[in-house]
């Protein structure tokens, strides 16, 4: 096992724990992986930089406009997006206020908003810091946007007190790191088939029965499939966001072209995520030219039919495969969504109100066949499409894990 060609990025802050840090680089480089560390100023009075450059063989970072960096262009863009995981450790709660917040006015807060890598953060701090509500919320919304958090353990505390609030021990780090960079590619050779948007059905050639979707939240699932090196196909109506890189794309606009390309893609696929908001109803006759105002008087009738229910097509089909829906619900959001779960033969349903119309965040409940329902709270759609790549993870290629002790024993025993 060996961490070659992994780019690790340490942000290191002013904690006691920072010396700890200077172990935690030794041992990611003697692993193989090429790391660059970031030092607030702060954690440079507690280990210096020349420390970190000379076990990470890179310049250090606590400056974005030193001469050592002129070399590289736009440094905390250039350097991060290289970068297969960022790790703060220790992490003050200062930091952690920062990127809770978005708040980018030093080089580790700039680079970590840069950053599209997952993060690792290792909370270090006085017991009564570490127990602040205020402090317990950004590790919460941390949380909720898919950051891993590492500890803290209870322990005897620098400044003499015993608690919670001591850095988890650097092995502890690297395992998770190590799981952590293998499951951004846990999904190689897995075919995913993604929907998004919302299909719009014409009345005439100007207007059409649709609604509010965004796309944002197939999208989002796309992109975290991808990243996750699955083999992506996007089913999408007419969007105004960016193509998700490394999927294929297939654009359509009605519920009846959505089900024609699902029925084909859903052929060759491991892995449906229905995230798309199909059209009930469709009229029973679009209007060739447009519906004049004299033409309709005051009122104006529309017949309508059902349009063919695409996911519960799939369900009686599925065989092996993974098959995932979305529930949108204004009224007993859980037991709708359940009764749809069992009746569509789905494996995981992720039920949410109308507040997830076009917003980055929603208010998820995830269900699964095995009966066992998650609250996500206020999560960003990146997020839960994070939790849905890590249940396909589990179903669709189980991973044996390396022995993680061995790996490290490995680590501590070969030179500098």
């Amino acid at each position: 096992m060996t961490l070659k060609n992994k780019t690790v990025i340490i942000g290191v802050t002013g904690g006691i724990a920072a010396y700890k840090s200077a172990d935690l680089v030794s041992k990611l480089v003697q692993l193989g992986a090429d790391v660059w560390v970031v030092e607030t100023k702060e954690a440079a009075k507690l280990v210096t930089p020349l420390t970190f450059r000379t076990l990470s063989g890179n310049p250090v970072i606590t400056d974005l406009f030193s001469e050592e960096l002129s070399d590289i262009p736009v440094p905390h863009i250039s350097i991060t997006e290289k970068a297969d995981l960022m790790i703060i450790a220790p992490a003050t709660a200062n930091i952690i206020g920062k990127v809770a917040q978005g708040i980018a006015d030093d080089p580790l807060s700039t680079m970590m908003i840069s950053s599209k890598s997952p993060k690792l953060i290792a909370p270090a701090m006085n017991n009564n810091m570490w127990e602040n509500p205020v402090l317990q919320e950004n590790i919460s919304k941390l949380r909720a946007l898919g950051h891993k958090i590492i500890g803290p353990e209870v322990g005897w505390l620098a400044c003499g007190s015993t608690g919670s609030g001591r850095m988890v021990e650097v092995a502890d780090i690297i395992s998770k790191a190590v799981e952590i960079l293998e499951a951004s590619k846990d999904l190689v050779g897995v075919r995913i088939l993604v929907t998004a948007g919302g299909t719009k059905e014409a009345i005439d050639p100007v207007r059409f029965i649709g609604n509010r979707s965004s796309g944002k939240m197939g999208y989002a699932v796309a992109r975290a499939a991808a990243d996750r090196g699955a083999q992506v196909t996007l089913i999408t109506t007419p969007t105004q966001l960016d193509k998700p890189s490394g999927c294929k794309m297939i654009v359509v606009e009605t519920a009846a072209q959505m089900k024609q390309a699902v029925m084909i893609e859903a052929k060759r696929s491991d892995a449906i995520i229905m995230a798309a908001a199909v059209a009930d109803y469709t009229p029973l006759k679009s209007q060739g030219s447009k519906i004049k105002k004299k033409d309709r008087g005051l009122k104006l009738k529309i017949e309508l039919k059902r349009t063919d229910d695409i996911l519960n097509e799939l369900g009686k089909k599925k065989g092996n495969k993974i098959l995932i829906g979305f529930s949108l619900e204004t009224d007993d959001l859980v037991d709708n969504a359940k009764k749809k779960l069992k009746d569509k033969n789905l494996d995981l349903i992720i039920a949410n109100g109308i507040e997830a119309f076009d917003g980055d965040d929603s208010k998820a409940v995830l269900i699964y066949i095995d009966g066992k329902t998650e609250k996500t709270g206020p999560m960003s759609k990146n997020g839960i499409a994070v939790r849905i790549m890590d249940f396909i993870s589990t179903k669709a290629k189980p991973r044996k894990k390396e022995n993680l002790p061995v790996l490290l024993n490995m680590a501590s025993k070969v030179s500098c």
